[in-house]
């Protein structure tokens, strides 16, 4: 009986813990002139890399992989009149 309290235990933690970690937010990449037109990791390290102007934070993850988690801001419609 505890050998199937463990499992049930198991297969309730594994989707609860993937789904904890899917509600993480990030920042959208910001729907600017700057930032329009970007489609690949070169064009955020002109302005991202560690000796550029705007270093990404220490505590940001190594990898260069920008687009796994920034997505494009929703473009906002134009204001009806």
């Amino acid at each position: 009986m505890k050998r199937h309290l463990f499992y049930l235990t198991l297969i309730l933690l594994v989707p609860l813990t993937l789904y904890l970690l899917s509600l993480q937010t990030v920042l959208p990449i910001p729907a600017d002139d700057e930032h329009a037109g970007i489609t690949e990791v070169a064009g955020c390290l002109e302005c991202h890399a560690d000796d550029k102007g705007y270093p990404k934070k220490k505590t940001h993850p190594p990898k260069d992989q920008c687009f796994n988690c920034h997505k494009p801001a929703e473009k906002q419609s134009a204001a009806k009149g």
